[in-house]
């Protein structure tokens, strides 16, 4: 896909990789809906960008677990900018959940961000698509939701089930030319950890780990609308990480057990 003159929408722009992903997208004269649940991050970063040429930045305070917000999110960007090309399902949160400590209402919350947010932020966006028969969708999943690591059971779950999404809808909207990318980061320098719905908390182990910055991630993420691939990450090392596990799941089961002990 070309990007000059293109509309984007990006789910949890305000920080993170959201924020950085939105930047990424600056450096083309492209139309940006900014979409998070902080007015005021979100409208600084959209003042921010409206500064870049050819950049036109609309911040909308949505929450994507809540439909009548993406709704109205969706008709206000296709008001200003008349469609949305590319929907960037980015929005998440993660937290603690060894088995049989799980809480139960935190763990549905999750899921109503991480997957159900993604559906209706698709389901939303789809009908423009369809009618110009053009569209890209890059769901934001993660190296767990192809590998699940121990003590976030639950996060873990919400991108294997946004995984199954992407590989189901992406052959149902082949014929109409819609197009769905699953794009897996690994372990990112964001304040994510800082966020979880349990409470913050260090990752064991991250030391160790091989960390990327925000600002790659979000490079990565636009050069995957560029190319459109089915599967896309931003380091080799995220990629040979998958594979390994894909592999050899039994080496892998002894050396998150040694990794959780650590």
């Amino acid at each position: 896909m070309k990007l000059d003159g293109r509309t984007i929408l990006i789910t949890g722009a305000s920080q993170g990789i959201g924020a950085a992903t939105a930047r990424a997208f600056a450096a083309y004269p492209v139309n940006l809906v900014l979409l998070a649940r902080s007015q005021a991050l979100i409208e600084s970063l959209a003042e921010e960008l409206n500064q870049r040429p050819g950049v036109r930045a609309l911040p909308l305070v949505a929450d994507v677990a809540r439909r009548e917000d993406i709704e109205a999110a969706v008709a206000q960007a296709i008001h200003t900018f008349g469609q949305i090309d590319i929907l960037v399902n980015n929005a998440g949160v993660g937290m603690s959940s060894p088995v049989g400590e799980i809480d139960y209402e935190k763990g549905r919350a999750l899921f109503d961000i991480n997957f159900w947010g993604a559906l209706m932020m698709t389901e939303a966006v789809l009908p423009g698509m369809r009618e110009r028969k053009d569209g890209l969708i890059i769901n934001i999943s993660s190296i767990v939701g192809r590998r699940a690591m121990p003590g976030i059971s639950v996060y873990c779950a919400s991108k294997f089930a946004l995984n199954a999404f992407s590989e189901s809808i992406r052959v149902e909207l082949k014929r109409e030319n819609v197009r769905v990318v699953s794009f897996y980061p690994g372990v990112t320098a964001t304040n994510f950890n800082d966020n979880l719905l349990t409470g913050p908390t260090t990752v064991k182990g991250k030391g160790r780990a091989k960390v990327t910055s925000a600002e790659d991630v979000g490079r990565a993420i636009v050069k995957a609308a560029i190319r459109e691939p089915r599967d896309a990450y931003p380091t080799l090392f995220d990629r040979a990480f998958v594979w390994a596990s894909t592999l050899a799941p039994w080496l892998m089961d002894r050396i998150l057990q040694r990794f959780q002990q650590a």
